[in-house]
């Protein structure tokens, strides 16, 4: 009988663990570079759409502004939308929208948009280092 107990036990707690986390609160990337121009800065950011590995889509980037860039991502029926603000200090990545299929409840999105915006990060951190040499 406490063979079962803890069978059961061990299946519920994987149950609940499984189920959470799969929607968060949408985060923003701030990003501190020095040693760059702005517009180094800004070529760093829109070498991200069109280098490295297009495994998850790929990103279409236009200029909002002087200090703004707009990216968006088109994958498999899933459209991420974020702002880049940037100048020769660093930038910032923020959520500005997502397909209905990614949004959860109370303003959270997918965990998938997470994973696709951090490695958008580390494009840009590579695009940048490679700006330095």
């Amino acid at each position: 009988m406490k063979f079962w107990k803890i069978i059961l036990s061990a299946v519920l707690a994987i149950s609940l663990f499984g189920c959470a986390g799969k929607y968060q609160e949408p985060q923003d990337y701030n990003t501190a570079l020095t040693g760059l121009t702005k517009e180094q800065v800004k070529q760093s950011i829109l070498a991200a759409a069109t280098k490295g590995q297009r495994a998850f889509g790929s990103w279409n980037m236009h200029a909002i502004n002087k200090n703004t860039i707009e990216a968006s991502l088109y994958n498999r029926g899933y459209n991420v939308t974020v702002n880049i603000i940037y100048s020769e200090k660093g930038y910032t990545i923020k959520y500005a929208s997502t397909s209905e299929n990614l949004k959860g409840p109370n303003g959270k999105v997918h965990r998938n948009y997470q994973r696709w915006v951090a490695n958008l990060d580390q494009k840009i951190q590579q695009n940048a280092f490679m700006q330095k040499q």
